[in-house]
């Protein structure tokens, strides 16, 4: 855990330690198309996250091992990611990972690499009946948009750190602008036209071994 002189970077996990949105690769698969409009309207910010979700996914129709057999077939790890993460350890820091995405594929995924997060959060789910039960048990992390609000982690991080990184991609991400000492964004994403829209400060990646870690 870092201490008040120390760094932690919190790192975003669909498309941003992945190359691709998880999520919705596996709602792409198992549910009609008509999840695509309640995402968007999630992005326009006409419901928040959690509404959203809670519909996408109970329209996706899977077993757990279908599920995860498809997040492994069509989900990699961005490159550098061993990297970025030593370097971080390298500096006496931390990192912590903060997700609105879903236990089954973000375990699966990271398999034995999830010890190296000094923190995790994400939400859960629970297979039943052929289809998937979305759960948001962070509820001390939520803000009326998200059930894990990355302006929030950002916030508990500062409160221990003295220098606090965030890396993200995407829709939720936006919670994070103005709240980290820097802020990294994949490049052409969500977040990175988010940024340059409000004039926020941020540098972008393509590989995560291109995050500048400074002890």
């Amino acid at each position: 855990m870092a201490s008040g002189s120390d760094l932690v970077l919190v790192l975003d996990f669909d498309g941003t330690v992945t190359d691709r949105d998880i999520g919705d690769e596996i709602c792409d698969r198992f549910a009609p198309p008509s999840w695509r409009e309640i995402d968007a309207a999630w992005v326009r910010s006409e419901i928040s996250l959690p509404e959203a979700q809670r519909k996408m996914w109970a329209e996706v129709r899977c077993r757990r091992d279908e599920a995860i057999a498809h997040a492994r077939a069509i989900g990699h790890l961005r490159p550098g990611l061993d990297e970025l993460l030593d370097r971080v350890d390298r500096s006496g820091g931390a990192t912590w990972l903060a997700s609105g995405g879903f236990d089954f594929y973000i375990e699966a995924l990271l398999d034995g690499k999830m010890a190296r997060f000094g923190q995790a959060w994400f939400n859960a789910t629970r297979f039943v009946d052929g289809g998937i039960e979305v759960d948001f048990p962070h509820a001390q992390l939520a803000c009326g948009r998200c059930a894990v609000c990355k302006g929030r982690v950002c916030e508990r991080a500062r409160a221990l750190a003295r220098r606090v990184i965030f890396v993200g991609d995407g829709a939720s991400d936006r919670c994070a602008i103005g709240c980290a000492d820097e802020l990294w964004a994949v490049k052409g994403s969500l977040l990175a036209r988010a940024c340059a829209e409000r004039g926020a400060p941020h540098r972008t990646f393509t590989r995560l071994d291109e995050i500048e870690i400074i002890a």
